[in-house]
């Protein structure tokens, strides 16, 4: 492998945080605009940047000279079981950065009432921090959850699609190589460069600061891409279970 300094670190996360971005200030609102529901809009805005990533992981994979094998390609990006104990310490870990993340949204719901961080004026009420959400609300955003399966396996998919595709790019491709050039600065240089990568909703990075720590230090520590695999599966996923419930209402 070889390393990856500043220099390529910047342009291998801020191309794809441009991406992201165009996602979501360009496709989403029009997909939104020819009538698109906000939620799916949203879904696909994100989701088919992220799937771009995940076939550049493996195309770039490939262009390191590795062969076209599973097995092959789970060495090279550090994928091995979690034990017991490996287990024990990502839900410690997980705890400590959710318990910060909590904090964090506090500071963050307070900048954005003083008016410090400011709102984009067109954002959807589906992803504005601001939102009190109600059935109506959540009707408007996907057409109602009742019964909606399609709904919720369309969740499941992007799911799949995000967290593989980042974490198969940045903890799988990225990090090891960024271990070569920084060292021991490699967990700050990493996290924050994954944090700005979200830049596309910059009132959500003091959020995610902790999140990005925990789960790079989790990977760094364990030796093991599979700590971030399963945290940022647990993370994300949680959002999940409300859709399940809803979907499966049948007062």
């Amino acid at each position: 492998m070889k390393p990856i300094g500043l220099n390529a670190s910047l342009l291998y996360f801020g191309i794809p945080a441009i991406v992201l971005a165009a996602g979501f200030y360009l496709l989403m609102p029009a997909l939104i605009k020819r009538g698109m529901l906000p939620y799916y809009a949203y879904s696909l805005g994100l989701g088919l940047p992220l799937l771009v990533m995940l076939v550049a992981a493996i195309v770039a994979y490939r262009l390191e000279g590795n062969p076209l094998e599973w097995s092959a390609l789970m060495a090279r990006f550090n994928y091995r079981p979690l034990s017991l104990r490996d287990l024990l310490i990502v839900a410690g870990i997980f705890a400590v950065e959710m318990a910060l993340y909590l904090v964090m949204t506090r500071i963050t719901g307070w900048l954005i009432g003083q008016g410090i961080i400011t709102l984009p004026a067109d954002l959807p009420a589906f992803v504005n921090p601001q939102t009190v959400w109600t059935q109506e609300t959540i009707n408007a955003a996907t057409g109602g959850l009742r019964g909606n399966w399609f709904l919720f396996f369309f969740s499941l998919i992007l799911l799949v699609i995000n967290v593989v595709g980042e974490e198969f790019w940045w903890r799988g491709l990225i990090l090891p190589r960024q271990q070569l050039a920084f060292a021991g600065w490699t967990l700050l240089v990493h996290a924050l460069l994954w944090t700005l990568f979200h830049g596309f909703k910059y009132w959500d990075l003091l959020n995610l600061l902790p999140l990005s720590l925990g789960l790079t230090f989790a990977v760094l520590y364990l030796k093991n891409s599979s700590a971030g695999l399963v945290m940022h599966f647990v993370s994300n996923g949680v959002g999940l279970l409300p859709i399940l419930l809803g979907v499966l209402n049948t007062g």
